[in-house]
């Protein structure tokens, strides 16, 4: 009993000293570091949501916040979000790569479904004080790209905010998309401090002069729906098909925007 004893009490000291020796070693052990982002590329893109293998930004190596049970599916590259009802992801900004400024580029892959016939598509907006949760509206500041039925098409639109008012971007008619035949289309709203550029498959479809965008307030970024912060009027979750989405801290110029279309 005593051997045994004996040997138990020579073991434990054998793990303690081993432990304090990784301590206190010199050198001192390397432990693991967290992943460092990738640095913003030299084309200014601050974020990258590829939905391939996960829903995480690959810029700031951010996790979507997931809401409801949104799918995926084949898309225009690898895998795609396929929205379902009551379906969205959020971002929180104060967590992306970089901040947002003046001059930004914001892109993605759409294949629309008509079902609802109304819906935000990628939001970025801030909230309405005094109104309830699933009546917020407030259109002074942050950016909102969303669809509306138009006689069986559906159209594509923006709205910008410059701290005090909105500016909207519709292309009226060239910016339709039958259901039926649209297929994937490129999407792109560019901002500079002056103006603001609609683009559905690199052609220009509505573009206005403004004194500049406005990030007051705005703390969520929503794809695949107007909730929470823009579904005032409807427009919440798309049940359409949305694949790589791309951000870019600087106004990339329309040739740009024609090669990311021609991908």
């Amino acid at each position: 009993m005593k051997k045994t004893a004996y040997i138990i009490l020579i073991m434990t000291g054998i793990i303690l000293t081993s432990c304090f020796q990784d301590l206190g070693q010199n050198p001192p052990f390397d432990f693991p570091e967290q992943p460092t982002p990738p640095p913003i590329g030299a084309d200014g893109q601050m974020f990258y949501l590829s939905f391939d293998k996960d829903l995480e930004d690959y810029q700031s190596l951010m996790d979507a916040t997931i809401v409801g049970n949104p799918t995926f599916v084949d898309g225009k590259s690898g895998k795609a979000y396929a929205g379902a009802a009551n379906s969205y992801l959020t971002f929180d900004i104060a967590n992306l790569a970089a901040p947002l400024t003046s001059e930004m580029t914001f892109g993605f892959w759409y294949k629309v479904n008509p079902v609802p016939d109304r819906a935000g598509i990628l939001v970025i907006g801030p909230p309405e004080a005094g109104k309830p949760v699933n009546n917020q509206n407030n259109r002074t500041s942050g950016i909102r790209i969303f669809r509306e039925n138009a006689s069986g098409k559906q159209r594509v639109k923006a709205n910008v905010g410059n701290g005090t008012a909105d500016m909207w971007l519709d292309g009226a008619a060239k910016a339709d998309l039958d259901p039926a035949t649209a297929g994937w289309v490129h999407i792109a709203l560019v901002l500079t401090p002056t103006k603001a550029i609609f683009y559905i498959n690199g052609v220009e479809v509505a573009a206005g002069n403004f004194s500049g965008i406005s990030w007051n307030g705005c703390d969520i970024m929503s794809i695949g729906s107007g909730a929470p912060r823009f579904n005032g009027w409807n427009h919440l979750s798309d049940n359409s098909l949305i694949d790589e989405v791309r951000i870019y801290n600087k106004a990339l110029p329309a040739s740009e925007i024609v090669r990311l279309a021609a991908k």
